[in-house]
């Protein structure tokens, strides 16, 4: 299933369309699988893009469709729709239309956004019946619509930060993929003079080419290309940082994501280094859980030599950092949320 699922998904990158969006299925649907079973719900594939819940009475379900859909799933949705004890649901983790304007990303990328809106949504908007997003401003583009506020769920975090016990490198980490180069590239001089003033500091990225281009690949930086999702899941889950980065410039594009990098931070045990955007600032308490910073090199590159300075108070944060995102993440409310919208027949 897996080898056909990315076949058909390069498939359709290569004709223009949007491709799957395994990561939002997984971050806010399959991961919950345990959790969502003990409520007597089920999760199964509906076409290419949708996933149901269903109660395993079979007296109720509820069809999403993940981030996008195809022509064939459009065919099934509406043959679905006619069917009693089904609702229709339209889970997104980005501000689509935000990202239309927004020149900075690549023209075909916001072609593909394109024919997706042009195409698809047009046909599948008065299908819904609910939409489900982690970004208020994601919700407010479809008031029309009843709403739930659905935050992506933790990534099952461990407590174990012995990697602070070994401060020879003090390894920091921007986990933002090629598409994060600008909101990167904005404090890139910030990080390259910390990383100049502390020989013990480490940067390690997913920026690939563009990210050697602002910061040379060297004894203290290594830029790793972008990665498919599951290969990346593998990664990121054995790798511990002291230190990690969400450098995002606040704009409508990034008031309209989630908070995933807060998950991705705790589950790398590391100490987050955020911006004051509208997914942050609903979860990280300044000085506590992570920092907000201004969108500045100078702030960035403060931030992390005070870090690497007190290596302790860099510990407790990232420790705090997990608690939170367990809580703000947890499975048991976010199955909750799921279950409440399932109809029950």
């Amino acid at each position: 299933m897996l080898v056909w699922d990315f076949l058909r998904s390069a498939y359709d990158h290569a004709l223009g369309r949007p491709k799957s969006a395994f990561p939002t299925r997984y971050h806010y649907i399959e991961i919950l699988g345990e959790a969502l079973s003990a409520r007597g719900l089920t999760i199964r594939r509906f076409g290419q893009h949708c996933l149901v819940l269903s109660r395993r009475d079979g007296k109720g379900r509820l069809i999403i469709a993940v981030r996008y859909t195809s022509d064939p799933d459009l065919k099934l949705l509406q043959k679905a729709a006619r069917q009693p004890g089904t609702r229709i649901a339209y889970l997104l983790d980005d501000d689509l239309w935000a990202m239309l304007e927004d020149q900075k990303l690549k023209p075909d990328y916001r072609a593909r956004l394109q024919h997706f809106l042009d195409r698809h949504y047009a046909q599948l908007r008065p299908l819904l019946q609910e939409v489900i997003a982690p970004s208020p401003q994601i919700l407010a583009r479809m008031a029309e619509l009843p709403g739930t506020y659905l935050p992506p769920a933790h990534l099952f975090p461990g407590e174990d930060l012995s990697h602070f016990n070994d401060d020879r490198q003090i390894r920091i980490v921007f986990l933002g993929t090629s598409t994060h180069g600008v909101d990167f590239g904005r404090i890139a001089p910030g990080i390259s003079a910390a990383l100049k003033a502390n020989p013990k500091l480490h940067l390690t990225t997913l920026q690939g080419k563009r990210g050697g281009e602002l910061l040379p690949d060297g004894p203290q930086v290594t830029h790793h290309g972008d990665m498919f999702f599951a290969p990346f899941q593998k990664w990121l889950s054995r790798q511990r940082f002291h230190i990690a980065l969400a450098p995002y410039q606040v704009n409508p594009v990034n008031n309209g994501r989630s908070n995933l990098k807060f998950h991705q931070h705790a589950l790398v045990g590391a100490a987050g280094l955020y911006t004051a955007t509208e997914p942050f600032e609903a979860c990280v308490k300044d000085g506590q859980n992570g920092l907000i910073l201004p969108h500045t090199p100078e702030a960035w590159q403060e931030a992390i030599l005070g870090l690497a300075a007190d290596m302790e108070r860099t510990r407790d944060m990232a420790g705090q950092g997990i608690a939170g995102s367990l809580a703000t993440g947890s499975h048991d409310q976010l199955a909750n949320l799921w279950d409440r919208l399932v109809p029950n027949g």
